[in-house]
């Protein structure tokens, strides 16, 4: 086995949200436009076969404790309400060479977001065998610039919450040449007291951030993130 812990991952990628719910918009009359694009941790609809049965953050125990909603909560407090989508971008993730698919978040592209928050990382270490042959950061690079066509603005990229040096390598890289925020989550992820262990049977869920874990996540992206 891999000395990853990404390799425990068993919460399949290509069916965390279903297909209708991959772009997710809240509108709420505001100032100010976020996009969350994210996976698992981001977004996980029911999935009672491994024993999630909630639609929020995987493994938040409640929708206000995942790291979105903290994210938001601080958001609304600073700008009044905002308007937020979220893309579940896990299906892209184990196909990020693959342009068709990015191009199906069409709809995240035209939300025309002035608050970019670019969550992912963590599936594509299914696709890892496809690396040698289509390395991640031209994909990474034209993947944010797809979700970011407003040119002002405010672009934060986090890294691995498994931290896996072969996918947060490049994604660092892509962060430095284009000059955004760059958000390291490794050591929170490597700190057992920020997930679900013994709170789920499935250990997949288990692996996921736990209510200290995503309010981890959500104070690093708004503080390094310089969104407060």
């Amino acid at each position: 086995m891999s000395e990853y812990e990404s390799a425990k991952n068993s919460v399949r990628a290509d069916n965390q949200v279903t297909e209708r719910e991959r772009v997710k918009i809240v509108r709420q009359g505001g100032k100010k436009r976020v996009i969350f694009l994210g996976n698992s941790i981001t977004r996980a609809m029911y999935r009672p076969e491994i024993g999630w049965t909630a639609d929020w953050g995987m493994a938040a125990s409640d929708i206000s404790k995942d790291y979105v909603h903290i994210v938001l909560d601080a958001l609304n407090k600073k700008y009044g309400k905002v308007d937020y989508c979220i893309c579940s971008l896990s299906f892209w993730e184990k196909e990020y060479f693959n342009d068709e698919l990015l191009y199906s978040y069409q709809e995240g592209r035209d939300f025309n977001a002035d608050i970019v928050i670019v969550r992912v990382a963590e599936n594509v270490f299914g696709a890892r065998d496809y690396i040698k042959d289509y390395p991640l950061a031209p994909y990474w690079d034209k993947m944010i610039k797809f979700f970011s066509p407003n040119p002002n603005a405010h672009i934060v990229v986090t890294d691995d919450f498994w931290r896996t040096d072969f996918i947060d390598e490049p994604i660092h890289q892509v962060a430095k040449d284009n000059g955004y925020i760059l958000v390291k989550l490794g050591d929170i992820g490597e700190n057992p007291e920020n997930k679900a262990l013994g709170q789920f049977w499935h250990e997949g869920i288990q692996i996921h951030p736990n209510d200290k874990g995503m309010k981890a996540i959500a104070e690093r992206i708004l503080k390094e993130g310089k969104l407060i």
